[in-house]
């Protein structure tokens, strides 16, 4: 069974959105991956089968169909329930965002539906006019079957249309000999019978009903596996002798790339492919020509360089067995001789991890720069180049600051800066996405900041005479700081044999960069005590200073 893909973008428009701004839940999640990339995993399903194999994920849960049971596990494997009482359940299907689970039944000529969440068979649909119903393929409320008992010109393909209360039947393929291998994403629908030399596959555009042919695409030998990629622009095969796993356009039938390069790639035997519903990857499955060995290998599929392989000996890999739920990749395996299923489940797409470190200042002053530094490191051990972080930040009051970009080195280390205008905590979260390859991943960090220490000083004379004007300038030893408003008050204090006398003389607003000045025209003789005080606030720290003059009466 191969998981539709339809009502997704193209490539193109996908690989722009990915390279955007991701929401703060992404980060969080990312953020608490772990550093390295786990392994991929083989669980023993309790069951032996000589037919069956196919398998399907939606809403928690694992479906393995197993000839005369279906297997249900939780996504780790887990055993939830049997499906039991069936009579030749060899394919699944499931559509996006779906709620039933359909299941072909070769023995009895039927097609079932089980209800996802109580696991109760739903409805039996009646195929004894297509018997030996034995591939699947869903796109919403459509369902194609490939059918065939191994006569000559008795198999097909026939499509069901599901959202009606009595499914309507409509032939697509009449006159096979095996029952076809189907795929459906977006308008496209390929079918190909396998063990047919050479293979023909057929295309069909399914937007209409009945569906229209788009031709045919002709291979040099038989056909083992077929899938389709790219919303339906490019089929996959995996065909006898050829090593490899093979992409076709599916408007011209022409072949357009190759993928191999697997340890068993050049002795084995192409068995499995599928691509991944969100476009990032290529998955092929080889066993050895012993059958005693089996291996997954991933690839890009722009450039089918090899991303991640793993392989498990002792065990043969179902073909057609691959399938996708969520970031994880399924497949089954049969031990050779005694028919053993065995649930095989790769590590969480992208295969592999990355971390990302930041180190915060350990003091931090309102107004003054803060340095942030780190690295990004990635778990093969290469460089990672030149990346993008994404920088968010928090104020104290849960406000956030802009958005920043980050750019590190080509060996991932980074630094940025950043001034904070007033007290409290902040927080500080840095992202990298990741790519096809590496998981992204997240550091996060919060700064106590304090309040700025001003340095008050004021100049001026220090000798003055009644009636002559007095100027004074000040400062808070900005060091090149931007202030916000800031209050300054000046009172005058003068003393004399008359006794003290106390005047507010001043009250301004200091410049951006922490100046301000005053003056005074002293009318008695005396002592004057400038006292200036600079009025605090969420950003600066209250400070004040005096400044004395003493006062004479001019010469006579």
């Amino acid at each position: 069974m191969r998981l539709s893909s339809s009502g997704r973008a193209p490539l193109s428009r996908r690989l722009v959105a990915l390279a955007g701004s991701l929401f703060l839940a992404a980060f969080l999640l990312v953020a608490q991956a772990p550093a390295a990339s786990a392994a991929d995993t083989v669980i023993d399903l309790g069951v032996a089968a000589d037919r069956g194999g196919d398998v399907v994920g939606q809403s928690g849960k694992i479906f393995v169909a197993a000839d005369d049971r279906i297997v249900v596990t939780k996504s780790d494997g887990a055993l939830i329930d049997t499906i039991s009482g069936l009579s030749g359940a060899v394919a699944l299907s499931v559509a996006d965002n779906g709620r039933k689970v359909y299941a072909a039944l070769r023995d009895s000529h039927e097609v079932i539906e089980i209800d996802i969440a109580t696991l109760a068979i739903t409805k039996r649909i009646d195929l004894t006019a297509y018997p030996c119903p034995s591939t699947l393929a869903q796109s919403y409320e459509r369902l194609w079957v490939g059918y065939g008992c191994g006569q000559a010109g008795e198999g097909g393909v026939v499509a069901l249309e599901l959202w009606r209360p009595t499914p309507t039947l409509v032939p697509v393929w009449p006159g096979t000999t095996q029952p076809p291998l189907v795929a459906v994403a977006g308008s496209t629908l390929v079918a190909g019978e396998p063990g047919a030399d050479p293979a023909s596959i057929r295309v069909y555009d399914v937007s209409t009903t009945p569906a229209t042919s788009r031709g045919e695409i002709r291979a040099d030998t038989s056909l083992r596996d077929l899938a389709l990629a790219d919303y339906g622009s490019a089929a996959l095969s995996a065909l006898a002798d050829t090593h490899r796993f093979d992409a076709w356009d599916t408007m011209t039938n022409a072949k357009t790339r190759a993928y191999d390069s697997g340890e068993l790639s050049e002795h084995g035997l192409p068995t499995a492919v599928a691509a991944s519903p969100n476009g990032a990857y290529v998955v092929g499955g080889w066993n050895s020509s012993a059958g005693d060995a089996a291996e997954i290998v991933v690839y890009d599929p722009a450039t089918a360089e090899v991303i991640y392989s793993a392989d498990h000996q002792g065990k043969a890999l179902v073909a057609g067995s691959i399938a996708f739920y969520g970031v994880l990749t399924y497949a089954v395996l049969k031990e050779p001789d005694t028919g053993r299923m065995h649930l095989w489940r790769l590590p969480h797409s992208p295969y592999h991890a990355s971390t990302l470190t930041m180190t915060a200042p350990s003091e931090a002053t309102a107004l003054k720069q803060l340095t942030f530094s780190g690295r990004l490191t990635l778990s093969t051990g290469a460089p990672p180049g030149v990346q993008t972080l994404e920088l968010y930040r928090w104020l104290p009051d849960g406000t956030s600051r802009p958005f920043q970009e980050v750019t590190t080195e080509a060996d991932g280390t980074y630094q940025f800066t950043d001034t904070a205008p007033k007290w409290g905590s902040y927080e500080y979260r840095l992202y990298w996405p990741g790519n096809s390859w590496f998981r992204g991943s997240g550091a996060s960090a919060i700064v106590e900041v304090g309040l700025y220490q001003p340095v008050l000083t004021v100049t001026g004379p220090t000798t003055g005479v009644v009636g002559e004007r007095l100027e004074f300038d000040g400062t808070f030893a900005a060091d090149g700081i931007t202030f916000p408003l800031t209050i300054v008050t000046v009172v005058r204090n003068v003393s004399n044999p008359d006794g003290t006398t106390s005047k507010a003389l001043a009250k301004m607003t200091a410049a951006a960069d922490g100046s301000f000045s005053f003056a005074d025209t002293p009318t008695t003789a005396g002592k004057h005590t400038y006292v200036i005080q600079l009025v605090g606030n969420s950003t600066i720290e209250p400070a004040k200073t005096t400044h004395v003059v003493v006062v004479s009466q001019p010469p006579a």
